[in-house]
């Protein structure tokens, strides 16, 4: 089921995970316009594109998410901010991507814009559509054979020889290009190793991403996941032996501490909330309450209900509670 996101949803765009806008407590907003995902990645964190899992996926209306991102990055005061477009999809899945871009990059506090992609959907039409508003474009690229790009993307359709073309496009715009494979030990390693070729010939920026699993992910069984040390002195030797930065900072992307937007519930509270859609994960609804919205585990109630419940996480403006 897609549900559709706007105004009249009454379904404030802060507190869950699926959509929405993220405030981590710096000048960078995370602004979700889609849960929508067209591939399936047998490695994928979130389980995307997963109807047993994930029953339900969000699209969100480009201007109530844009009166939103308007409203948190002038409450943070800050002169230099960064949006980046991303999902626990695919963003491009989104058909108003372009909309959606030009409306944050009118926002005055906004100086850069980033887009996560897979980039299966992105073209050289787009990149040019979408030009004017994009500061950069990080493009996942996880594989340099048809085969194994095929198999790590989950589809048969993935081309990744339209995706090396189309981040040549990009190198050759007005939007930086950094490359975001995800390392997966015993899977693409000799495939980084060509990957990082490819940002040295492109002259893009390379942000090598560690595999990891999670109670809900996708986990691949051949994969040999290794911990943050590792990995670390891993990129430290790919650093010396091609002459790149890998180990990346929020430094490197002027990312700092900001404002953060207001917390309006804490953990263990108790309180009312009414359902106002369906959630992202089965057995979940999607309450609001203080102008937040909430993901309730465990809920089969129906829209509109009146619910009490309990809060068990607000990190990070993002709540999920219990039936109460």
């Amino acid at each position: 089921m897609l549900v559709k996101i706007n105004q009249k949803s009454e379904i404030p765009l802060i507190g869950v995970l699926p959509f929405g806008i993220i405030d981590r407590g710096t000048n960078l907003l995370q602004i979700r316009p889609t849960s929508v995902c067209n591939l399936k990645c047998p490695f994928c964190s979130t389980n995307a594109n997963n109807e047993d899992f994930h029953p339900n996926n969000y699209l969100v209306d480009p201007d109530y998410l844009i009166s939103w991102a308007k409203e948190i990055f002038s409450f943070k005061e800050i002169e230099y901010g960064e949006a980046n477009l991303d999902s626990v999809g695919e963003i491009l899945t989104h058909p108003e991507i372009t909309k959606i871009a030009k409306g944050i990059s009118e926002i005055k506090q906004v100086k850069t814009i980033s887009m996560q992609t897979n980039g299966s959907l992105l073209t050289k039409q787009k990149v040019k559509q979408l030009e004017p508003y994009l500061t950069r474009i990080n493009l996942s690229i996880n594989a340099f054979t048809e085969k194994k790009a095929k198999y790590l993307s989950g589809s048969k359709s993935y081309n990744l020889n339209n995706i090396l073309e189309t981040a040549k496009a990009i190198s050759n715009s007005k939007i930086e290009l950094l490359l975001a494979p995800v390392w997966i030990p015993n899977v693409n390693d000799g495939d980084i190793l060509e990957i990082i070729k490819l940002a040295k010939q492109l002259n893009a920026k390379l942000g090598i991403q560690k595999y990891e699993t999670y109670q809900y992910s996708r986990k691949l069984k051949e994969a040999k996941p290794i911990n943050f040390f590792k990995f670390f002195k891993q990129l430290e030797k790919w650093e010396k032996e091609y002459n790149i930065k890998l180990k990346l900072r929020k430094e490197d992307f002027s990312i700092h501490l900001a404002k953060r937007y207001p917390i309006t519930m804490k953990k263990g509270e108790k309180l009312q909330a009414v359902i106002k859609a369906p959630g992202w994960q089965k057995n979940q609804m999607i309450a609001v309450a203080k102008n937040r919205a909430i993901t309730v585990n465990n809920c089969k109630k129906e829209i509109n209900d009146l619910i009490n419940i309990q809060i068990l996480q607000e990190k990070n403006n993002i709540y999920i509670a219990k039936l109460i």
